[in-house]
């Protein structure tokens, strides 16, 4: 779920239906299925649901009616829209990026490549995923906004890592939470958001209370930001739309 706007109606359209159709006796569109097979990259989502209707046809054909019926109940309702997309991405990264800085044995210096590798394709994503609905809504800023942070970000651990700076170094769980914090709070002012205005609080404090256990620190800050994420993905979070003004954002 995307958002409620409180201020006029919702402006999040879900981009993401699928529609199939079944015979009186029960037998599989394959048709839909391969074409959702087709659009798999552009529609992840519609390719998981031709799969799971694909299982209930299976299913029916032996008879376990009751089984059909519950994964269609779950196919209707799994329907993330494209931001929501967008924050299980980031959720993802963050909590594969911070996995491996607390528990894998590679070097500082592969992290750091396969971090910026993991970021700027997320950078990417998240900016073809959103941009038509950001462009819509006039939210672009959003876009850049966490695009510059996540780069800048990357170049203060890069340079940290590199140039061997202690200071970054022994800092890099609240660096990146006090730049989520930055991002969460920007969007809670300018969208006059709870929801984000919050998320920025828990990351502040996170920020300031993480070397309270430094063994557990790149675990406790992922899981910070992930669950954040992940939260969002799936609940709906407030907003007051700014009035499109045909004026760059």
């Amino acid at each position: 779920m995307t958002s409620f706007d409180i201020s006029e109606s919702a402006a999040s359209p879900t981009f993401i239906q699928y529609s199939s159709s079944r015979p009186n006796n029960h037998s599989v569109n394959y048709s839909a299925i391969y074409s959702a097979k087709a659009d798999g990259m552009r529609d992840p989502v519609g390719l998981a649901k031709a799969h799971l209707r694909f299982l209930a046809g299976e299913w029916v054909a032996q008879g376990n009616i009751i089984a059909e019926g519950l994964i269609e109940n779950i196919a209707e309702k799994v329907c993330f829209t494209s931001i929501d997309q967008a924050f299980i991405l980031w959720g993802l990264a963050s909590a594969l990026i911070f996995s491996i800085a607390q528990f894998s044995l590679l070097s500082w210096a592969t992290q750091a490549v396969i971090d910026a590798a993991i970021t700027g394709a997320c950078i990417a994503s998240t900016a073809g995923l959103t941009w038509q609905i950001a462009k819509a809504e006039n939210l672009r800023w959003i876009i850049f906004l966490w695009a510059i942070l996540m780069a800048g970000g990357m170049a203060l651990t890069a340079y940290g890592i590199f140039c061997g700076v202690s200071s970054i170094l022994i800092n890099l769980c609240p660096l990146w939470l006090g730049l989520c914090t930055v991002g969460y709070s920007i969007m809670g002012v300018r969208m006059r958001s709870h929801s984000f205005t919050a998320a920025a609080l828990i990351h502040g404090i996170s920020t300031l209370s993480v070397s309270l256990v430094p063994s557990w620190q790149f675990l406790a800050s992922g899981l910070v930001m992930a669950l954040t994420l992940f939260f969002f993905s799936v609940v709906p979070w407030d907003m007051r739309t700014v009035p499109a003004t045909g004026e760059p954002c």
